[in-house]
């Protein structure tokens, strides 16, 4: 890997890590549901032009039904868990939780299979030791911090369910017209349940962090991790996955003022060693 790929790939992580302390600030002012359709629609105006441009928007068409679940299971469904769940849990947190999305999906594939190789396993053991770590410590099962440790968790289950339901269903549909389906059926989905909340009118800076967290973080982040799959391919261009807990740990201290744990730091660790073990 050259080092503008390099580049690309830590610059990578440090957009998908700064989801979480963005979602922070957000939520601060706004109802979770009026964050998932900004986040959602707002990364649809920067995905639509592209896909259409790219000409790949016709297979999902052609596969509507099945690319609606697949929307449903990687987008709708995972960001109204993590941004619910992130009212009650640090960004470091968050990001450390949705780390674990490798495992969920080694988890899911040996229920449909019934087959898991030792590395595999040793990983998802490893991982679950991550959480429980992050349980002893920092979260609390019969607190809202707890509640919300597994809102995140459950997003990360989530996100891996829509990865083996597309590889398994839909493999022959462009991953940027999945993507693009996927925030444009999401925000359509959002709309009766922020329109509930009666659409509150950010401050100016909150509307700023908005947009940041949308067009940068989400549908920005997109079109660089597709740029990445094309130029490294796809196992490289997710080891910025590995990045984003990280980063989200560093940037929840330097402009959250989160604290920083020794079992959060333990449980970090035990996490990407487990991820990283399970998707190898």
């Amino acid at each position: 890997m050259g080092r503008r790929d390099a580049a690309w790939l830590i610059l990578l992580g440090a957009a998908w890590g700064s989801v979480y302390p963005l979602t922070t600030l957000v939520l601060r002012e706004l109802p979770a549901p009026t964050v998932v359709l900004a986040r959602t629609a707002l990364s649809a105006l920067v995905l639509v032009p592209l896909a259409a441009r790219r000409n790949v928007l016709r297979p999902a068409i052609d596969r509507l039904t099945a690319v609606i679940g697949a929307a449903l299971l990687q987008a709708t469904f995972p960001l109204v868990l993590l941004t619910t769940g992130q009212q009650h849990v640090s960004a470091a947190l968050a990001g450390i939780l949705l780390a674990t999305q490798p495992v969920w999906a080694v988890v899911l594939t040996w229920i449909a299979e019934r087959a898991m190789r030792v590395r595999e396993l040793a990983g998802v053991l490893i991982a679950f030791g991550g959480i429980a770590v992050l349980y002893s410590g920092d979260l609390h099962l019969g607190a809202a911090s707890g509640r919300g440790g597994l809102e995140l968790l459950a997003a990360a289950a989530c996100y891996a369910a829509g990865t083996v339901y597309i590889q398994r269903i839909i493999p022959d549909v462009p991953p940027l017209a999945i993507a693009t389906a996927a925030m444009t059926i999401s925000a359509l989905a959002m709309i009766p349940f922020a329109a509930a909340t009666g659409f509150p009118i950010p401050d100016p800076v909150t509307a700023v962090w908005l947009v940041v967290l949308a067009v940068a973080a989400t549908g920005g982040a997109l079109v660089l991790f597709y740029a990445l799959i094309r130029r490294v391919g796809a196992i490289r261009a997710n080891l910025a996955g590995y990045l984003a807990p990280a980063f989200a740990v560093a940037y929840g201290r330097a402009f959250l003022s989160e604290p920083i744990h020794t079992l959060t730091i333990a449980g970090l660790a035990l996490i990407l060693i487990g991820s990283y073990l399970a998707a190898a």
